[in-house]
């Protein structure tokens, strides 16, 4: 298992916003960093703490309907279909995202999930 670096999830972070103050500065809690790839992200403004889940491999092998889904996901950028999962982030219990770089062009963006979320 190949975890991301700290500095690019706490970059790739700033493209969605905060669930609680719309703010869009995050960090990782260092102190909280384990192994399983399960992290504390905290927002900078109003300190809210949630989820953010590195370790993809086992999240795609244990949940069958992921990849299918990341199969269709249209790059913004060049159009194409089909995009790599990288980490994902649940902000809320009605806001979950996947941060996914497209396989043809290598753009990375945040995609809202549908099956993280709770309603």
């Amino acid at each position: 298992m190949t975890l991301p670096a700290v500095e690019t999830v706490e970059a790739r972070l700033s493209s969605v916003r905060c669930a609680i103050c719309k703010a869009n500065t995050f960090a990782i809690d260092r102190r909280r960093l384990h192994a399983d790839g399960e992290w504390k992200g905290l927002c900078m403004k109003c300190r809210y703490t949630f989820p953010v889940h590195v370790d993809m491999e086992f999240y795609q092998r244990t949940q069958p309907d992921v990849p299918y889904f990341l199969r269709s996901v249209p790059c913004p950028k060049c159009a194409a279909r089909g995009v790599a999962l990288d980490f994902r982030a649940t902000l809320s219990v009605r806001e979950a995202y996947y941060f996914v770089t497209c396989q043809t062009c290598k753009h990375s963006f945040p995609e809202r999930s549908s099956f993280e979320a709770f309603e």
